[in-house]
């Protein structure tokens, strides 16, 4: 089929259920983008806590600073880094938390998250009910023609610049599809999206 569309936005989101930073670059590995959620939040016993438990993680914003981790956690000053943060983020939330980095990607169900603008715009699945207009997917994408969504890409080969996906299945919020990495490679805002047929 060929060329469907371009590459609109690029996110990381790295520490698990807090906010995303926008890149206009990213190395995308077996794994996922470089970064992605490799940082949690973990009580002082080890357990995680996830946005699902503790909704007010989606409040913290994140960055990176010279390659390192930042996150601006509320009422404290911006740009802390994961020792200070934990500290701040036991104070904001009120029992002790700390962030650990893992090896590997925390995702959840495949490496990649991508969306179309179309999708977000409608905001709704194709039997009519209202998603999450907020995906927190990895890409964001243009696609070609009015109304075009990627919903019927399920189980098709995506090429994005030099990078290779096949999409695995629909996220339960709905909005937009999880893709396995096929063809590992660097990403920039404004690639153009094939569909390999």
């Amino acid at each position: 089929m060929g060329h469907v569309g371009r590459v609109s936005e690029l996110w990381i989101y790295p520490v698990k259920s807090m906010g995303g930073t926008r890149v206009e670059a990213a190395q995308v590995e077996a794994s996922g983008l470089v970064g992605d959620r490799s940082w949690s939040v973990v009580r002082a016993d080890g357990s995680p806590v996830t946005a699902r438990q503790e909704p007010r993680l989606r409040e913290v914003g994140t960055g990176f600073a010279g390659g390192a981790l930042t996150l601006d956690v509320p009422g404290s000053p911006p740009g802390l880094d994961p020792v200070k943060a934990s500290a701040a983020l036991s104070d904001w939330l009120g029992y002790d938390v700390r962030l650990l980095e893992s090896a590997s990607s925390l995702v959840d169900v495949a490496p990649v998250h991508l969306v179309s603008r179309g999708s977000i715009a409608v905001g709704t699945e194709p039997h009519g009910d209202t998603c999450d207009t907020d995906p927190r997917a990895n890409l964001v994408l243009d696609l070609d023609g009015d109304g075009a969504v990627e919903r019927g890409w399920l189980g098709e080969q995506i090429g994005l610049g030099g990078v290779g996906l096949e999409v695995v299945r629909h996220p339960k919020h709905c909005l937009g599809t999880y893709a396995e990495v096929r063809t590992a490679g660097r990403l920039t805002v404004g690639d153009d999206v094939r569909l390999d047929r």
